[in-house]
């Protein structure tokens, strides 16, 4: 065959503005003949061999997986077919294998073979992103949104690289659309909220992380992360009502709960906190004299086990759609104390 299917192909730009095409550097580990070694068995690969072959991957095996993928990129140029998904899933497997200069082989081929194709330079960005090259990421993930606008991972992708080379502007821009074309999805509302933390634009970022909290009610880290900016932000009654609901979701966490005993702590609900200080097992951290006076504070007469205070269930703040939170000092609060709110 006179074009053969795993020959080296000229690589893009460093600089995707250049004239000039530099080498890829991607420092990947031995990367071998791609071709294998002459036993590789290329015959007919059907579907339910593509999906083994993904299993092999999630399982480990990705050598095995290499197999069968170059199998079915060879089958469909044989039969005349478009083989970008195929060469994408090689692509794949190869980085997973850490061959990075055989996964941009096969991703080049794919922006070669179609070009008005967004996931062959979404991989392409992706793959720069891996080894640290900011810019030739912004380009190909550029690419990738101009071809699918309504993207939003592809958005997410693109704002995230732009926030890491210093454009966080840009960055923010490409998670609000993210979160436009996807406003129920609460993992584009937690990046937004973390990005505009970034820009110090902090009630922005809070709506933005209450919404992540709604849409996504069983993620623990984004209840924490609602809660640090809130302590951040020195609203601590706000702070302890989100990370009560994160170490209510996720019980074992240790760093969850002493998080939550250092907020009662700013509180003066030293009962509390000292309950979830024994729940992290940090208690050891403090000196004798320290934990004396703490559990004396406390009203603790002795060192024995004792279950959690019954009035520490939170008031959880009422969320309307837009994400704003009802005042927690509403007359249905009226006449209960802060230790019943918190």
């Amino acid at each position: 065959m006179a074009d053969d299917l795993f020959s080296d192909v000229e690589p893009i730009p460093a600089d995707p503005d250049a004239d000039s095409h530099a080498d890829v550097d991607f420092d990947a580990p031995d990367l071998g003949d791609e071709r294998g070694d002459g036993n590789d068995p290329f015959t007919v690969i059907s579907n339910d061999q593509i999906e083994n072959a993904d299993k092999l991957i999630a399982d480990g095996q990705v050598q095995e997986a290499l197999i069968q993928y170059r199998s079915a990129v060879r089958k469909a140029n044989e039969k005349g077919e478009d083989d970008t998904e195929q060469r994408l899933d090689l692509g794949d497997a190869y980085v997973y294998s850490g061959q990075g200069l055989n996964a941009f082989r096969q991703y080049r081929r794919a922006i070669k073979t179609a070009p008005q194709r967004a996931e062959p330079h979404f991989a392409m960005g992706e793959l720069y992103m891996y080894y640290g090259r900011l810019q030739p990421a912004i380009f190909e993930f550029r690419k990738a949104v101009v071809l699918e606008p309504k993207n939003s991972y592809y958005r997410y992708k693109l704002g995230d690289a732009c926030a890491q080379a210093g454009n966080l502007e840009e960055g923010i821009t490409e998670l609000e659309a993210s979160v436009r074309y996807k406003p129920q999805d609460g993992f584009y509302h937690f990046w937004l909220g973390d990005m505009l933390v970034r820009a110090g634009r902090n009630t922005e970022a809070v709506r933005e992380m209450q919404q992540a909290t709604i849409f996504s009610p069983v993620d623990a880290y984004y209840n924490v992360r609602l809660g640090a900016q809130y302590r951040r932000m020195l609203q601590f009654r706000d702070a302890a009502v989100a990370v009560r609901q994160a170490v209510r979701l996720a019980p074992q966490n240790s760093a969850y709960h002493c998080l939550l005993a250092d907020l009662y702590s700013e509180l003066r609900l030293d009962k509390h906190a000292v309950f979830h200080y024994q729940r992290a097992g940090v208690l050891d951290a403090f000196d004798a004299e320290q934990l004396k006076r703490l559990r004396r504070h406390a009203g603790i007469e002795d060192d024995s086990e004792w279950e959690e205070p019954e009035d520490l269930n939170l008031l959880m703040p009422r969320m309307e759609p837009s994400g704003e939170a009802a005042n927690p000092t509403s007359e249905s609060d009226e006449g209960q104390s802060d230790e019943e709110l918190i």
